[in-house]
């Protein structure tokens, strides 16, 4: 509506051009020659609003001409029509809802292309081991009940012969490397205790540390009782049923547990055997039906078993004897 009102101003302007340079021409400053173009007295003045009187003023001399005449009518045509339909459009709602229709329809003309991505149920929520990338790593375990992580690239390859390189701190006998494997950082470390204790943790979960540190101590990081020791360390991947635990005393008993009997297991812990008293939890690995198990004593005595004919028992049972220990073995 303001910009209608201007532009019938400016034609009115146009259609008596040479009265509005005379008049503007005589006025002596630009305030008066305002007041003159809005008098409606007869005296020359058009009649015009203030700011159709300020738009006059801003035309310059070269605009006063009957192409801009047309350019102002085309404009005032239109202008008339956008009116029209905004008002149309602010009473009636029909027109509103046919507005809305033809926009629909031109937008689904131009933008109306098949989806270009699929859309997949979520994965639900997002845990630590998401955010951390499967990487190789060193972990390093000690008598002294030290443990740590280091990446694998930090020990490069080194030719036939050489020294190597210190992996842990050596300053006492407790640092003594009892366990130190390779795995990825998120395989499950299976680690069992003499007291026959099972714990599950990710590779991950196990502080990084430099190749010359001593660690942390395990109880930091496991609910270890400090009079206990890990005597074995397990890396597992995925836990398929065919896989077994295969564990050994000191006072000669053996069971097999399906390895899918710890994959819920967590860093709380879970008995992964009954002991009687005075045995403890020797040796800890995994094998398959396939595999055969050797067992060797103390004074030299061995034995060779078939996993197969070892019969799977549950993860808090006892076993059975392996071999008969002579006394003092």
């Amino acid at each position: 509506e303001a910009r209608v009102h201007i532009v019938v101003g400016l034609l009115r302007a146009l259609e008596s051009a040479d009265d509005v340079i005379e008049l503007v021409r005589s006025a002596p400053d630009q305030a008066q020659a305002r007041e003159a173009l809005m008098a409606d007295d007869g005296g020359g003045g058009l009649g015009l609003s203030r700011d159709q009187a300020d738009a006059v003023l801003r035309l310059q001399l070269g605009q006063l001409t009957r192409l801009n005449k047309g350019k102002l009518l085309e404009e005032q045509k239109t202008l008339s029509a956008s009116q029209a339909e905004l008002e149309k459009l602010v009473t009636l709602d029909g027109a509103v809802r046919d507005l809305m229709v033809e926009e629909f329809h031109e937008s689904k003309r131009k933008y109306g292309i098949p989806r270009r991505t699929t859309i997949q149920p979520g994965e639900g929520e997002l845990e630590d081991i998401d955010f951390v990338k499967n990487s190789r790593s060193v972990i390093v375990v000690t008598r002294g009940g030290y443990v740590k992580r280091m990446p694998l690239k930090t020990f490069e390859s080194q030719r036939r012969g050489t020294r190597g390189k210190k992996g842990t701190f050596s300053a006492s006998e407790d640092n003594e490397v009892m366990h130190c494997f390779t795995c990825n950082d998120h395989d499950t470390l299976l680690m069992t205790t003499q007291r026959g204790v099972a714990f599950g943790l990710r590779a991950f979960q196990v502080p990084t540390a430099t190749r010359t540190a001593k660690g942390v101590p395990i109880p930091s990081v496991l609910p270890v009782r400090s009079d206990d020791v890990i005597t074995s360390v397990l890396t597992v991947s995925e836990f398929p049923d065919d896989e077994y635990v295969v564990l050994a005393t000191e006072n000669g008993y053996i069971k097999k547990t399906p390895l899918k009997a710890f994959e819920k297991l967590t860093s709380r812990g879970l008995t992964i055997a009954t002991l009687g008293e005075g045995d403890r939890l020797a040796w800890c690995q995994k094998c398959t039906d396939e595999d055969d198990i050797l067992i060797g004593s103390k004074l030299g005595m061995a034995t060779r078993i078939s996993a197969k004919k070892l019969r799977p028992t549950g993860r808090t049972s006892r076993g059975v004897i392996s071999m008969k220990l002579n006394e003092g073995d």
